[in-house]
């Protein structure tokens, strides 16, 4: 089996380190905006090759490989995500607040259909997305409360337009409450598990979500509501932020990992 990772960052490189180890896996083909970066992917794994980051590099690898793994950006995922589906080529998608364009997300779940090409969606860094996809079409509301501390707010344009300064906070500051829609919107390295949730519930403008800043706050923190026909679903999670960025929580890299095990093995549990 032949993957291409496109993002080298902090969960690319937990992939990377999973795939390098997979005896289903021979080849890792690495592509990133930064050429440094994914150059470095490549020395440092066995298996590691290059891909050019522009279309006709992506494109050319596509042809090459059995599984493509978006890990870098809502823009990548809108970029490279049907690029890859119009070809039957399977994706993992990470950034999956790309979705909430209600356009290109028809437009990819079309495409996996027509060319019969597997579209990823791994749970990311919330728990309980197993209980809302059993209970889906039979759910009323569901609610998300994400809490992160001030690291895991840098450089949110959302935030500096508010002239809100997360490194000043003495206590706990609510930055947003709304729609799902808008909050994978203004924080779109924050709260793709916002997305992942809108997916399997009640939709994106349906879906409630709570985002709070807490200077105290040493872990990434999610508490999902969900109530229904079905009766009524809580679930709650302290995620270790990513060491090497805090905004991404590291379960978010290791559902991805598990994902990657289940594809290259064909085996599923809890499906």
């Amino acid at each position: 089996m032949r993957v291409l990772i496109i993002g080298c960052g902090s969960i690319g490189n937990v992939l990377a380190k999973a795939a390098q180890g997979m005896g289903q896996i021979d080849l890792i083909y690495f592509t990133d905006k930064s050429a440094h970066r994914a150059e470095a992917r490549v020395r440092e794994y066995s298996k590691g090759r290059l891909a050019r980051y522009d279309d006709e590099g992506i494109a050319k690898v596509i042809k090459e490989v059995d599984l493509v793994i978006e890990a870098a950006s809502q823009e990548a995922a809108r970029k490279f995500a049907p690029m890859c589906l119009e070809r039957g080529r399977d994706i993992m998608v990470m950034s999956v607040g790309a979705f909430y364009d209600d356009d290109f997300r028809e437009r990819c779940f079309r495409l996996a259909g027509a060319k019969r090409a597997r579209l990823y969606i791994p749970s990311g860094a919330v728990c309980g997305t197993d209980g809302l996809r059993s209970a889906h079409g039979r759910i009323d509301e569901v609610h998300l409360i994400t809490t992160k501390g001030p690291n895991g707010f840098k450089d949110v344009p959302y935030l500096e337009e508010k002239g809100i300064d997360v490194s000043k906070l003495k206590e706990p500051m609510v930055l947003f409450e709304g729609s799902a829609r808008e909050a994978v919107r203004l924080f779109p390295r924050n709260v793709n598990v916002a997305a992942t949730v809108s997916l399997m519930g009640v939709g994106f403008d349906h879906t409630k979500v709570t985002i709070v800043c807490d200077p105290r706050a040493e872990v990434n923190s999610h508490r999902l509501v969900a109530r229904g026909e079905f009766g009524e679903l809580t679930s709650e999670i302290h995620n270790v932020p990513s060491p090497e960025n805090p905004a991404t929580s590291y379960l978010a890299a290791l559902s991805a990992v598990s994902a990657l095990k289940s594809i290259a093995t064909n085996v599923w549990v809890g499906v």
